[in-house]
Formats: structure tokens, C-alpha cells, sequence
């Protein structure tokens, strides 16, 4: 367990929720607004934390921290760290990679809609977007069993980064943009 002001850090940091709503986004932009004294972005919520972290934490852990992100969670340096939160998600993130990998080579080769049974993962059909958001969902939730045990250690504060990383990916998605680029992704020249 760290000790001092780090426990005032978590205990400052607003619950996060799996929810995409208004008052949830409000609620914790406005936090992260009072640690920046402004923020440009959503995204400079998780360089806040970063920065807000680095005062309390040592220079291997702050190192750590910082590496600490969804587009390499799935690395073999992570899956390899000591840290036994770190090295459980991204086992889990490079499981769920390659299913998905799987389920998206065995839709593009089915013949019949019928083959799609067949799937590696129990997800629910619909848009890209609705499908998106219940593989966020799946890595919320692992990420909440994780969580279980840790709440003002090392390991609570990623796990709250890694909440709030998927957070913000979720609510970075736009319909209209993402429906274009599904148009000009599948557009035939």
C-alpha cells in the first residue's frame, strides 16, 4: 500500500462508472478541471493523473505508470511485470486481440449467415459501434474484478488509469464520423 498523499489522490479522484451520459462525463471533466486548472481536451484527463501521480509515486513505478496504456496493454513487457494486476490485463487484452482477430477472419469467410455461430467471442451482433462498446464492456468489467482488494496501492491507481483510458475512448466515438469511415473503408473502387 502507498501511503500519504497518493490514498488522498484515489480518495480525490471521482468514482468512475461505466456510463456514457452527460452528468458522468460533467463530473469528471469538472475534477480533472480543478487538478489542470483547465483542460484543452478530454484525452489530457489521463496526462493530468499522469502528472498529478508522478508527485507521489517513485520513478520505476511513475515509469510504469506511464507506459501503462490501451493501444500496448497487450505487450509482452506488461504480460511479463511483476505487477500482477498488469501482467492479468494484458494477458486477458492479448487473449481478447487475437479472438477478435479470429472472429473477424471467420465473419469475412462465412458463406452463410448460419456460420457465424461459430464465433470465438459471446458477442452480440449489431453496428460496429454497438459491438465496440461491448468489448469496452467486457474490459470494464475484468478490469472491476481486478479491482477487487485494491483500493489506495500501486496497482488501484492503474487500474483506475486503464477505467479511465477506456472511458475516454468511449466517449471519443462519434457515430457520424465512425458510419464515414465504415463507408469509405468498404466503398469499392
Amino acid at each position: 500500500m502507498i501511503a500519504g498523499n497518493l490514498e488522498y489522490l484515489m480518495a480525490s479522484l471521482p468514482h468512475l462508472s461505466f456510463q456514457d451520459t452527460v452528468e458522468e462525463r460533467s463530473k469528471v471533466l469538472s475534477l480533472f478541471r480543478k487538478y489542470a486548472g483547465s483542460l484543452e481536451d478530454k484525452e489530457d484527463m489521463a496526462i493530468v493523473l499522469e502528472e498529478e501521480a508522478q508527485r507521489f509515486l517513485g520513478t520505476m513505478d511513475y515509469e510504469i505508470f506511464q507506459k501503462v496504456d490501451l493501444n500496448t496493454i497487450h505487450q509482452e513487457t506488461f504480460q511479463k511485470s511483476k505487477n500482477k494486476v498488469l501482467s492479468t490485463f494484458s494477458k486477458y487484452m492479448n487473449a481478447l486481440k487475437i479472438d477478435l482477430e479470429r472472429l473477424r477472419i471467420s465473419r469475412k469467410n462465412a458463406k452463410e449467415p448460419s456460420d457465424l455461430n461459430k464465433q470465438f467471442l459471446p458477442l452480440i451482433q449489431g453496428t460496429p459501434l454497438e459491438e465496440e462498446q461491448q468489448i469496452l464492456k467486457w474490459q470494464w468489467n475484468t478490469l472491476e474484478e481486478l479491482s477487487i482488494g485494491h483500493y489506495t496501492d500501486f496497482e488501484a491507481l492503474c487500474l483506475y488509469k486503464l477505467k479511465l483510458l477506456l472511458l475516454l475512448r468511449w466517449w471519443s466515438f462519434d457515430e457520424k464520423i465512425g458510419f464515414d469511415n465504415f463507408l469509405n473503408l468498404t466503398k469499392k473502387d
